[in-house]
């Protein structure tokens, strides 16, 4: 990584590391600021999960290091960039249950793990600031695309949307929402009854295309990722849209400008 001023010292600094098999990324000196301390942070945060894991291991008889071993032996999701994009809050029926099972665990046998037990507030805390940045918007008819905690799943409990549309409701805006995997009529079980509960006029909310949304409203929410149809429909409609599942701010920066947005590489 280079961070720079200037486009051609930036160059020629990476030009520096031509005779090594790296690849070198050119980016403003305020973002290398932040990708120092990000990465040291990752680092810091890695050996206090290992460590709380382990304590929790040991106080329950089992062995820390073939769980983190055998943890680190699934590089799809847990050693890989999955979910290390900055977007929207998580939820559903597995993450939030299960951070909430391992606290609760860890405070019965008298193991602090303020890490852990950190998860669930930062998650609500990301999740507020999300619905705070829509009820800023200059707008009284909010079309949301998406329901469900991630897409390609009709699973609705524990989504952050669910909340969010709580929020937006409670403040008297006017909702329409659109997913392409929830049909009120098809969903069952626990699963029919929590969003019946949590949103009882849900049937009046729903759209049953994604142009029917968009045709109705002042504003559009993404707050599920777009499949690439629905993706490009979304960048085709002249409504202006949020999208919740990309925290990238516009990057404005004098300094290296093209490398910034173009994440060069040497």
């Amino acid at each position: 990584m280079v961070g720079a001023d200037d486009p051609v010292a930036a160059r020629k600094v990476a030009g520096l590391y031509g005779a090594l098999t790296v690849s070198t990324r050119l980016v403003s000196l305020r973002t290398a600021e932040m990708i120092k301390y990000a990465c040291n942070a990752f680092h810091a945060l890695k050996v206090a999960f290992a460590n709380e894991i382990g304590t929790i291991a040991e106080n329950l008889g089992v062995s820390g290091t073939d769980v983190m071993d055998t943890l680190c032996c699934d590089t799809r999701l847990n050693i890989s960039p999955a979910y290390l994009k900055p977007g929207f809050a998580f939820g559903g029926s597995c993450l939030p249950k299960d951070v909430r099972a391992i606290v609760f665990r860890a405070s019965r046998l008298d193991v602090s793990v303020p890490l852990l037990a950190s998860v669930l507030p930062s998650n609500e805390a990301h999740l507020r600031r999300a619905i705070d940045a829509v009820l800023d918007l200059p707008a009284s008819r909010l079309g949301i695309f998406g329901l469900a905690f991630k897409e390609k799943t009709d699973d609705l409990r524990e989504s952050p949307v669910v909340v969010l549309l709580e929020h937006l409701l409670g403040k008297g805006r006017e909702i329409r929402v659109f997913d392409p995997h929830v049909q009120l009529e098809d969903i069952y079980g626990g699963n029919r009854e929590f969003i019946l509960k949590a949103v009882p006029h849900i049937r009046k909310l729903l759209q049953r295309s994604a142009e029917e949304m968009l045709t109705w409203a002042d504003y559009v929410i993404v707050a599920q990722k777009p499949s690439p149809e629905y993706q490009q429909m979304l960048q085709r409609t002249s409504v202006p849209v949020l999208d919740l599942t990309v925290l990238e701010q516009d990057l404005t920066e004098t300094v290296v400008p093209e490398l910034v947005r173009s994440g060069a590489a040497v």
